[in-house]
Protein backbone atom coordinates (compact mmCIF):
# COMPACT_ATOMS: atom_id res chain seq x y z
CA UNK A 1 0.00 0.00 0.00
CA UNK A 2 0.87 3.45 -1.04
CA UNK A 3 2.10 6.45 1.67
CA UNK A 4 -0.84 8.08 -0.21
CA UNK A 5 -3.47 5.73 0.62
CA UNK A 6 -7.56 6.92 1.10
CA UNK A 7 -8.94 7.61 4.78
CA UNK A 8 -10.89 5.20 6.34
CA UNK A 9 -14.70 4.41 5.00
CA UNK A 10 -17.35 7.11 5.41
CA UNK A 11 -14.93 9.71 4.99
CA UNK A 12 -13.97 11.88 1.95
CA UNK A 13 -10.75 12.45 0.62
CA UNK A 14 -7.96 12.79 -1.98
CA UNK A 15 -4.10 12.11 -2.70
CA UNK A 16 -1.93 15.04 -2.79
CA UNK A 17 1.59 14.74 -2.98
CA UNK A 18 1.43 11.22 -0.75
CA UNK A 19 -0.70 12.25 1.88
CA UNK A 20 -4.08 12.21 2.20
CA UNK A 21 -5.93 15.49 1.93
CA UNK A 22 -8.90 16.10 4.30
CA UNK A 23 -13.17 16.38 2.63
CA UNK A 24 -14.93 19.38 4.44
CA UNK A 25 -16.64 16.91 6.65
CA UNK A 26 -12.87 16.03 8.20
CA UNK A 27 -12.00 19.53 8.95
CA UNK A 28 -14.79 20.32 10.79
CA UNK A 29 -14.75 17.69 13.37
CA UNK A 30 -12.16 17.66 16.15
CA UNK A 31 -8.44 16.68 14.48
CA UNK A 32 -7.46 13.14 16.47
CA UNK A 33 -4.02 12.80 16.87
CA UNK A 34 -2.36 9.94 18.81
CA UNK A 35 1.36 10.17 20.03
CA UNK A 36 2.84 6.50 20.39
CA UNK A 37 5.97 6.45 22.83
CA UNK A 38 7.93 3.21 23.86
CA UNK A 39 6.32 4.13 27.64
CA UNK A 40 4.79 6.69 29.29
CA UNK A 41 7.33 7.17 32.07
CA UNK A 42 7.78 11.06 32.93
CA UNK A 43 10.96 11.76 30.81
CA UNK A 44 11.82 14.39 28.48
CA UNK A 45 10.40 13.28 25.26
CA UNK A 46 6.89 12.52 26.32
CA UNK A 47 6.74 15.77 28.91
CA UNK A 48 7.53 18.12 25.70
CA UNK A 49 5.23 16.17 23.83
CA UNK A 50 2.45 16.90 26.77
CA UNK A 51 3.42 20.55 26.57
CA UNK A 52 3.01 20.89 23.08
CA UNK A 53 -0.44 18.81 22.96
CA UNK A 54 -1.17 21.37 26.17
CA UNK A 55 -0.63 24.08 23.70
CA UNK A 56 -2.58 22.94 21.39
CA UNK A 57 -5.34 21.78 22.94
CA UNK A 58 -6.31 25.78 23.79
CA UNK A 59 -5.79 27.04 20.11
CA UNK A 60 -8.08 24.53 18.21
CA UNK A 61 -10.44 21.37 18.52
CA UNK A 62 -8.28 18.86 18.82
CA UNK A 63 -8.11 15.73 20.36
CA UNK A 64 -5.45 13.39 21.46
CA UNK A 65 -4.48 10.24 22.95
CA UNK A 66 -1.20 8.72 24.10
CA UNK A 67 0.18 4.97 23.44
CA UNK A 68 2.55 3.02 25.02
CA UNK A 69 4.31 -0.02 23.49
CA UNK A 70 4.44 -1.52 26.84
CA UNK A 71 8.55 -0.94 27.70
CA UNK A 72 8.30 0.97 30.44
CA UNK A 73 5.63 2.67 32.98
CA UNK A 74 2.57 4.30 32.17
CA UNK A 75 2.77 7.17 34.40
CA UNK A 76 1.13 9.67 31.87
CA UNK A 77 -2.25 8.87 32.77
CA UNK A 78 -3.24 12.16 34.81
CA UNK A 79 -1.64 14.56 32.42
CA UNK A 80 -3.10 12.94 29.24
CA UNK A 81 -6.71 13.04 31.14
CA UNK A 82 -6.22 16.76 31.59
CA UNK A 83 -6.18 16.91 27.51
CA UNK A 84 -9.33 15.14 27.55
CA UNK A 85 -7.75 12.49 26.52
CA UNK A 86 -6.59 8.63 27.54
CA UNK A 87 -3.81 6.52 27.54
CA UNK A 88 -2.99 3.43 26.37
CA UNK A 89 -1.19 0.49 25.90
CA UNK A 90 -0.91 -2.17 23.42
CA UNK A 91 2.32 -4.11 23.86
CA UNK A 92 4.60 -4.97 20.54
CA UNK A 93 6.03 -7.69 22.82
CA UNK A 94 3.72 -10.30 21.37
CA UNK A 95 3.29 -11.77 17.66
CA UNK A 96 -0.22 -10.23 18.12
CA UNK A 97 0.81 -6.68 18.41
CA UNK A 98 0.31 -5.84 14.21
CA UNK A 99 -3.01 -7.02 14.89
CA UNK A 100 -4.34 -5.63 18.09
CA UNK A 101 -2.16 -2.53 17.02
CA UNK A 102 -4.20 -2.41 13.64
CA UNK A 103 -7.55 -2.69 15.69
CA UNK A 104 -6.82 0.05 17.76
CA UNK A 105 -6.60 2.54 15.15
CA UNK A 106 -9.27 1.17 13.36
CA UNK A 107 -11.78 2.36 16.56
CA UNK A 108 -9.77 5.34 17.02
CA UNK A 109 -10.04 6.92 13.59
CA UNK A 110 -7.33 8.86 14.23
CA UNK A 111 -6.20 11.88 11.76
CA UNK A 112 -2.48 11.90 12.89
CA UNK A 113 0.12 9.07 14.56
CA UNK A 114 2.55 10.82 15.88
CA UNK A 115 4.78 8.18 16.82
CA UNK A 116 8.89 8.73 18.59
CA UNK A 117 10.02 4.49 19.61
CA UNK A 118 13.06 5.24 17.21
CA UNK A 119 13.33 2.21 14.99
CA UNK A 120 9.86 0.99 15.94
CA UNK A 121 8.64 3.56 14.77
CA UNK A 122 8.59 1.79 11.60
CA UNK A 123 6.38 -0.93 12.88
CA UNK A 124 4.09 2.06 13.76
CA UNK A 125 3.48 4.20 10.58
CA UNK A 126 3.34 1.05 8.66
CA UNK A 127 0.31 -0.17 9.93
CA UNK A 128 -0.97 3.10 10.40
CA UNK A 129 -0.49 3.43 6.58
CA UNK A 130 -2.35 0.29 6.44
CA UNK A 131 -5.03 1.48 8.52
CA UNK A 132 -5.10 4.62 6.41
CA UNK A 133 -4.31 7.10 8.73
CA UNK A 134 -3.39 10.19 6.58
CA UNK A 135 -0.80 12.07 8.50
CA UNK A 136 2.16 9.34 9.84
CA UNK A 137 4.71 11.22 11.39
CA UNK A 138 8.25 9.55 12.83
CA UNK A 139 9.67 11.65 15.40
CA UNK A 140 12.90 10.95 16.57
CA UNK A 141 13.36 12.54 20.31
CA UNK A 142 16.70 10.96 20.82
CA UNK A 143 20.32 9.98 19.92
CA UNK A 144 21.01 6.12 20.44
CA UNK A 145 24.44 4.90 19.68
CA UNK A 146 26.36 1.89 20.70
CA UNK A 147 25.91 3.55 24.61
CA UNK A 148 22.80 3.54 24.16
CA UNK A 149 21.97 -0.07 23.00
CA UNK A 150 24.03 -1.14 25.63
CA UNK A 151 22.52 0.38 28.21
CA UNK A 152 19.11 0.21 27.46
CA UNK A 153 16.93 -0.59 30.38
CA UNK A 154 15.07 -2.66 28.30
CA UNK A 155 16.11 -6.20 27.23
CA UNK A 156 14.23 -6.63 24.03
CA UNK A 157 15.53 -3.06 23.21
CA UNK A 158 19.07 -4.32 23.73
CA UNK A 159 18.66 -7.76 21.58
CA UNK A 160 16.79 -5.78 18.73
CA UNK A 161 18.82 -2.40 18.24
CA UNK A 162 21.97 -3.86 17.51
CA UNK A 163 20.58 -6.40 14.47
CA UNK A 164 21.62 -4.35 10.76
CA UNK A 165 18.76 -6.19 9.18
CA UNK A 166 16.33 -5.08 11.60
CA UNK A 167 17.77 -1.43 11.37
CA UNK A 168 17.83 -1.97 7.59
CA UNK A 169 13.85 -2.94 7.35
CA UNK A 170 12.76 -0.31 10.17
CA UNK A 171 14.58 2.36 7.90
CA UNK A 172 12.85 1.13 4.81
CA UNK A 173 9.51 1.31 6.54
CA UNK A 174 10.11 5.02 7.84
CA UNK A 175 11.21 5.89 4.66
CA UNK A 176 8.35 4.28 2.46
CA UNK A 177 5.40 4.95 4.99
CA UNK A 178 6.14 7.87 7.24
CA UNK A 179 4.56 10.90 5.77
CA UNK A 180 6.50 13.41 7.67
CA UNK A 181 10.43 12.58 9.52
CA UNK A 182 11.12 15.22 12.00
CA UNK A 183 14.22 15.09 14.83
CA UNK A 184 15.18 17.19 17.79
CA UNK A 185 18.43 17.57 16.92
CA UNK A 186 20.63 17.39 13.69
CA UNK A 187 22.56 14.88 15.60
CA UNK A 188 19.59 12.79 16.51
CA UNK A 189 18.18 13.28 13.05
CA UNK A 190 21.15 11.50 11.82
CA UNK A 191 21.77 8.61 14.23
CA UNK A 192 17.89 7.85 13.23
CA UNK A 193 18.30 8.08 9.43
CA UNK A 194 21.89 8.54 8.21
CA UNK A 195 22.20 10.88 4.64
CA UNK A 196 21.55 8.55 2.13
CA UNK A 197 18.29 7.60 3.66
CA UNK A 198 17.22 11.29 4.40
CA UNK A 199 17.49 11.35 0.90
CA UNK A 200 14.47 9.27 0.62
CA UNK A 201 12.44 10.83 2.75
CA UNK A 202 11.59 14.71 3.55
CA UNK A 203 13.26 15.16 7.00
CA UNK A 204 13.68 18.06 9.04
CA UNK A 205 14.78 19.57 12.73
CA UNK A 206 12.00 20.69 14.96
CA UNK A 207 13.61 22.09 17.60
CA UNK A 208 12.27 21.38 21.70
CA UNK A 209 10.51 24.51 22.21
CA UNK A 210 10.82 26.11 26.05
CA UNK A 211 8.74 28.64 27.33
CA UNK A 212 10.22 31.15 29.71
CA UNK A 213 7.29 32.76 31.12
CA UNK A 214 7.64 30.37 34.51
CA UNK A 215 11.08 31.56 34.69
CA UNK A 216 9.61 35.53 34.58
CA UNK A 217 9.37 35.21 38.42
CA UNK A 218 11.72 36.44 41.87
CA UNK A 219 14.23 34.00 43.08
CA UNK A 220 13.48 31.79 45.98
CA UNK A 221 16.36 31.47 47.24
CA UNK A 222 15.79 31.65 51.13
CA UNK A 223 12.73 28.86 51.34
CA UNK A 224 14.60 26.29 48.68
CA UNK A 225 17.79 26.32 50.75
CA UNK A 226 15.83 26.09 53.75
CA UNK A 227 13.56 23.15 52.63
CA UNK A 228 16.38 20.56 52.24
CA UNK A 229 18.00 21.74 55.48
CA UNK A 230 21.23 23.65 53.39
CA UNK A 231 22.57 27.05 54.73
CA UNK A 232 21.71 30.26 53.72
CA UNK A 233 24.77 31.24 51.84
CA UNK A 234 24.99 27.57 50.32
CA UNK A 235 25.64 27.42 46.15
CA UNK A 236 23.20 25.18 44.60
CA UNK A 237 24.85 22.63 41.88
CA UNK A 238 21.37 21.00 40.08
CA UNK A 239 20.53 18.22 37.42
CA UNK A 240 17.17 17.72 35.96
CA UNK A 241 16.94 14.40 34.35
CA UNK A 242 15.80 11.24 35.24
CA UNK A 243 17.69 8.49 37.33
CA UNK A 244 18.96 6.10 34.23
CA UNK A 245 22.36 5.16 32.92
CA UNK A 246 22.27 7.48 30.05
CA UNK A 247 22.09 10.75 32.44
CA UNK A 248 25.66 9.38 34.02
CA UNK A 249 25.15 10.46 37.54
CA UNK A 250 27.87 8.11 38.63
CA UNK A 251 29.99 11.01 37.37
CA UNK A 252 27.41 13.85 38.94
CA UNK A 253 28.54 12.77 42.39
CA UNK A 254 32.09 11.90 41.82
CA UNK A 255 32.44 15.64 40.45
CA UNK A 256 30.23 16.91 43.32
CA UNK A 257 32.61 15.15 45.86
CA UNK A 258 35.89 17.00 44.00
CA UNK A 259 34.01 20.73 43.85
CA UNK A 260 33.20 20.39 47.54
CA UNK A 261 36.49 19.69 48.69
CA UNK A 262 37.71 22.85 47.74
CA UNK A 263 34.03 24.53 48.88
CA UNK A 264 32.13 23.33 51.39
CA UNK A 265 29.35 25.66 50.54
CA UNK A 266 28.01 23.43 47.70
CA UNK A 267 25.41 21.82 47.98
CA UNK A 268 23.87 19.01 45.17
CA UNK A 269 20.41 18.74 43.80
CA UNK A 270 18.90 15.93 41.83
CA UNK A 271 15.63 16.57 40.09
CA UNK A 272 13.62 13.16 38.66
CA UNK A 273 12.82 9.61 39.74
CA UNK A 274 13.88 6.44 37.44
CA UNK A 275 14.69 2.83 37.99
CA UNK A 276 18.40 3.60 39.37
CA UNK A 277 16.59 5.57 42.15
CA UNK A 278 17.88 2.99 44.92
CA UNK A 279 21.54 2.79 43.29
CA UNK A 280 22.03 6.29 43.27
CA UNK A 281 20.90 6.79 46.40
CA UNK A 282 22.98 4.14 47.79
CA UNK A 283 25.90 5.94 46.00
CA UNK A 284 25.53 8.81 47.43
CA UNK A 285 26.30 7.04 50.70
CA UNK A 286 28.98 5.26 49.32
CA UNK A 287 30.54 8.27 48.25
CA UNK A 288 29.78 10.12 52.06
CA UNK A 289 27.59 12.87 50.42
CA UNK A 290 24.40 12.85 52.24
CA UNK A 291 24.74 15.62 53.98
CA UNK A 292 25.25 17.86 50.93
CA UNK A 293 23.26 15.70 48.07
CA UNK A 294 19.22 15.80 47.95
CA UNK A 295 17.44 13.67 45.48
CA UNK A 296 13.65 14.73 44.85
CA UNK A 297 11.08 12.73 42.84
CA UNK A 298 9.55 14.42 39.83
CA UNK A 299 8.54 18.10 40.67
CA UNK A 300 6.06 20.45 39.81
CA UNK A 301 7.98 23.19 40.93
CA UNK A 302 11.01 22.75 38.79
CA UNK A 303 11.43 26.17 37.42
CA UNK A 304 10.84 27.31 41.85
CA UNK A 305 14.08 24.99 41.95
CA UNK A 306 16.41 26.10 39.15
CA UNK A 307 16.11 29.47 40.14
CA UNK A 308 17.00 28.86 43.15
CA UNK A 309 20.13 27.57 41.79
CA UNK A 310 23.79 28.53 40.64
CA UNK A 311 24.79 25.99 38.04
CA UNK A 312 23.49 23.61 35.99
CA UNK A 313 25.53 20.19 35.45
CA UNK A 314 24.37 17.83 33.10
CA UNK A 315 27.42 15.46 31.85
CA UNK A 316 24.98 13.18 30.14
CA UNK A 317 26.49 10.03 27.88
CA UNK A 318 23.98 10.86 24.90
CA UNK A 319 21.18 12.99 24.22
CA UNK A 320 18.85 13.60 21.41
CA UNK A 321 17.94 17.45 22.22
CA UNK A 322 17.91 17.89 26.18
CA UNK A 323 15.47 19.77 27.06
CA UNK A 324 16.57 20.40 31.04
CA UNK A 325 19.34 22.73 29.56
CA UNK A 326 16.94 24.76 28.00
CA UNK A 327 15.25 25.40 31.10
CA UNK A 328 18.38 25.94 32.93
CA UNK A 329 19.33 29.09 30.17
CA UNK A 330 16.00 30.10 31.10
CA UNK A 331 16.44 30.11 34.60
CA UNK A 332 19.83 32.71 34.03
CA UNK A 333 22.22 29.65 35.11
CA UNK A 334 25.72 28.71 33.73
CA UNK A 335 25.97 25.20 32.54
CA UNK A 336 28.53 22.66 32.71
CA UNK A 337 27.60 19.85 30.28
CA UNK A 338 28.66 16.96 27.94
CA UNK A 339 30.68 17.64 25.05
CA UNK A 340 28.02 16.24 22.82
CA UNK A 341 26.56 17.44 19.53
CA UNK A 342 23.31 18.53 20.86
CA UNK A 343 24.95 20.31 23.58
CA UNK A 344 26.80 22.33 20.84
CA UNK A 345 24.26 22.77 18.85
CA UNK A 346 22.97 24.56 22.17
CA UNK A 347 25.68 26.51 22.79
CA UNK A 348 25.90 28.15 18.85
CA UNK A 349 22.48 30.06 20.01
CA UNK A 350 24.31 30.99 23.86
CA UNK A 351 27.40 31.63 23.79
CA UNK A 352 29.27 32.14 26.93
CA UNK A 353 26.83 29.63 29.10
CA UNK A 354 28.00 26.41 28.41
CA UNK A 355 31.62 24.87 29.59
CA UNK A 356 31.46 21.67 28.00
CA UNK A 357 34.39 18.22 28.65
CA UNK A 358 33.60 14.55 27.63
CA UNK A 359 31.15 12.89 29.61
CA UNK A 360 33.15 10.65 32.18
CA UNK A 361 36.09 13.88 32.86
CA UNK A 362 34.80 14.45 36.37
CA UNK A 363 38.26 16.34 37.19
CA UNK A 364 37.16 18.87 34.14
CA UNK A 365 33.73 18.84 34.64
CA UNK A 366 34.66 19.70 38.57
CA UNK A 367 37.33 22.54 37.40
CA UNK A 368 34.18 23.73 35.26
CA UNK A 369 31.73 24.24 38.31
CA UNK A 370 34.28 25.92 39.91
CA UNK A 371 34.25 28.39 36.96
CA UNK A 372 30.74 28.51 36.24
CA UNK A 373 30.16 29.33 40.34
CA UNK A 374 32.11 32.44 39.43
CA UNK A 375 30.13 33.46 36.49
CA UNK A 376 26.76 36.09 36.96
CA UNK A 377 23.11 35.05 36.07
CA UNK A 378 21.83 36.87 33.01
CA UNK A 379 18.51 35.81 33.27
CA UNK A 380 17.13 38.39 31.19
CA UNK A 381 19.61 39.15 28.37
CA UNK A 382 19.28 34.87 27.97
CA UNK A 383 15.78 35.38 27.76
CA UNK A 384 15.81 37.47 25.03
CA UNK A 385 18.45 35.09 23.00
CA UNK A 386 15.25 32.51 23.60
CA UNK A 387 13.00 34.63 21.78
CA UNK A 388 15.86 35.40 19.07
CA UNK A 389 16.78 31.52 18.57
CA UNK A 390 15.07 28.21 16.97
CA UNK A 391 14.11 27.28 21.08
CA UNK A 392 11.54 29.36 21.44
CA UNK A 393 7.84 27.46 22.55
CA UNK A 394 5.96 29.06 20.07
CA UNK A 395 8.10 28.74 17.26
CA UNK A 396 7.97 24.76 18.20
CA UNK A 397 3.99 24.75 18.67
CA UNK A 398 4.52 26.58 15.28
CA UNK A 399 6.16 23.84 13.71
CA UNK A 400 3.90 21.30 15.24
CA UNK A 401 0.54 23.12 13.88
CA UNK A 402 1.78 22.73 10.61
CA UNK A 403 2.75 19.10 10.97
CA UNK A 404 -0.82 18.39 12.06
CA UNK A 405 -2.57 20.58 9.74
CA UNK A 406 -4.00 22.98 11.87
CA UNK A 407 -5.48 26.54 11.05
CA UNK A 408 -3.77 28.99 13.40
CA UNK A 409 -6.70 31.13 13.27
CA UNK A 410 -9.56 29.12 14.54
CA UNK A 411 -10.95 28.86 17.89
CA UNK A 412 -10.08 27.67 21.13
CA UNK A 413 -11.23 24.34 21.92
CA UNK A 414 -14.44 24.03 24.05
CA UNK A 415 -12.87 21.98 27.27
CA UNK A 416 -11.60 23.17 30.39
CA UNK A 417 -8.10 24.54 31.06
CA UNK A 418 -5.93 22.26 31.87
CA UNK A 419 -3.17 21.68 34.48
CA UNK A 420 0.34 21.98 34.14
CA UNK A 421 2.74 18.65 34.87
CA UNK A 422 5.61 17.56 34.54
Amino acid sequence: MSRGASRAAGSSARIHHGRVEESESDVRRPKRVLCVFGSLERAGAQLRTLEVCRELRRTRSIEFDFCSLDLGPNELEGDVASLGGSTHVVSIRTPRFPLEFSRFLRRGRYDVVHTEPQFLSGIVVWLAALQRVPIRIVAVHNSIGDAGRRTASNPVVRVVLPSRPFIWAMRWLITRYATDVIAVSKSALDSALPDRWQSMRDCKVVYNGTDVAPFRVPEDRRSVREEFGWPADSRIVVNVGRLSAQKNHRVILETLRLVHRQDGTVRSLLIGGGQLYQEVDGLIDQLGLREICAITNNRPDVPRLLLASDVFFFPSSWEGLPGAPLEALAAGLPIVASDIPPIREIATFFPGSILVAAPDEALKHAEHIRSALQMPKDRENVQQRFDRSPFSFQESVGAYRALYGIDELEGPAESPPVRAGR
